[in-house]
């Protein structure tokens, strides 16, 4: 039996959200008056980082999480600003980034004239994943989006997964992939709960590759570097 429902992350994945956030952060510090440098976007990304895997252990919530970062970030400057007014301010910028992944529309398209069920699982705030969505074009694509923000819990959480297995109709473990960037969130998040998975990276080294899947602690059924390389897979089955 071969895979007929297909879940797919967003954030570099579908859409390359580093292009958007490294865009985002750059204008939304200029309309805030402050100098940017190199060091604060890459303090930036670390402490992000850090406060996204503490959201995916539901330490603390999307919302905290976001409102608290860029407040956090300054004060490693000497500086007090209001958390969710820059969060408000990125956000405006965040929501209109729609730079895609390679061949993105090209695959979709394929995959829902052949006939596969399509979802979105991601991560995020409810308005700026239908809003890049949506103006990507990406959304036509998809049965449903399935958002982080819209059901209370995200990836890797079970609560997160079996949401998603009981709004799809006629959902069968058995013939679903999960597809994306994460390995923390969507590999770990899909191997849990009993889906096979497909890592999506832009890793070419075959050696770093590996090394990450050893220190991720998750190993993915399958691996590939560009999108339409899921059509072997699919057509092997």
């Amino acid at each position: 039996m071969g895979y007929r429902i297909l879940l797919f992350d967003v954030d570099n994945t579908l859409l390359d959200f580093d292009a958007n956030e490294e865009a985002s952060f750059r204008s939304m510090v200029q309309v805030m008056g402050e100098s940017l440098t190199e060091e604060m976007y890459e303090t930036y990304k670390r402490l992000n980082r850090e406060l996204w895997k503490r959201i995916e252990k539901n330490e603390i919530t999307v919302e905290e999480g976001v409102n608290r970062r860029f407040s956090d970030l300054m004060a490693l400057y000497g500086k007090t600003v209001d958390g969710r007014q820059w969060e408000k301010t990125y956000r405006s910028f965040l929501n209109q980034g729609i730079q895609e992944i390679p061949q993105v529309h090209q695959v979709l398209g394929r995959l829902k004239k052949e006939k596969y069920e399509l979802y979105v699982i991601t991560n995020g705030v409810t308005e700026t994943q239908e809003s890049r969505m949506s103006r990507s074009g990406l959304d036509q694509y998809f049965k449903e989006l399935f958002i982080s923000g819209r059901i209370g819990a995200g990836k890797p959480s079970g609560q997160f997964f079996d949401y998603v297995k009981s709004h799809i109709p006629g959902f069968d473990v058995k013939e679903t992939l999960v597809i994306g960037d994460s390995l923390s969130s969507d590999i770990r998040g899909g191997k849990d709960a009993g889906i096979d998975t497909c890592w999506f990276t832009r890793e070419t080294d075959e050696v770093l590759r590996e090394k990450q899947i050893r220190e991720g602690g998750v190993r993915p059924d399958y691996v590939i570097g560009t999108l339409d390389e899921i059509f072997e897979i699919l057509e092997a089955e």
